[in-house]
């Protein structure tokens, strides 16, 4: 006998807050294992213990839903970077901004897939795409800004951009490289991710 999902599956009472948060570490396990498209409102509503018309009462589309994981996981990648601001200067920062990109990046693999396929789903209504793109632009001007100071006073906010966008698709191209691709023969990670960074900041 197939066992009945109910609003019941996990102790009552749950406050709204913690089974939203219950809703979105499903979404990006699922999404992460299966592909953005793959994935149903139904089977994350079944994965939670809930009935799918009680999903709707959190993310009243699959779209805000998505939306909603992707800023998220952007927001935590630029949590991640803004830290390297704010800390004691060391090496160039960079230098240090390329690094905690990477290491965020292969330390939660989930959240970097989900990141960056939000532009593969059709623009949500109500703003939420406009959310995640912002949540995408604020980790991407952590970098810019770097750059500009890196590449100082000097130099016009169209090279600031070139450089800052160049750097920041090849450091992307790593990431998903070694992500999408556990099974290649990668050399030692942390020699590999080390020339990798300092062949692109450094001359």
């Amino acid at each position: 006998m197939a066992t009945q999902i109910t609003d019941h599956a996990v102790p009552r009472p749950m406050e709204r807050g913690a089974r939203r948060e219950q809703i979105l570490e499903q979404a990006l396990a699922l999404i992460s294992q299966q592909g953005v498209h793959a994935v149903s409102t139904r089977q994350i509503a079944a994965a939670v213990g809930i009935s799918q018309p009680s999903l709707y009462a959190f993310f009243p589309t699959r779209q805000a839903l998505v939306a909603e994981v992707s800023r998220r996981a952007f927001q935590a990648l630029s949590a991640r970077m803004s830290d390297e601001v704010s800390a004691p200067a060391g090496a160039g920062l960079l230098l240090r901004l390329a690094r905690a990109y990477i290491d965020f990046g292969l330390t939660h693999p989930d959240a970097y897939r989900v990141a960056f396929m939000i532009e593969g789903v059709r623009r949500a209504a109500g703003g939420e795409h406009d959310a995640a793109l912002g949540a995408g632009l604020a980790a991407f001007r952590v970098l810019r800004d770097a750059t500009a100071q890196s590449l100082g006073p000097d130099a016009t906010g169209e090279a600031v951009e070139v450089v800052a966008q160049s750097t920041w698709a090849s450091l992307h191209g790593l990431v998903s490289l070694m992500i999408a691709r556990p099974h290649f023969p990668w050399a030692d990670r942390k020699a590999l991710v080390e020339t990798h960074i300092r062949r692109l900041l450094t001359d």
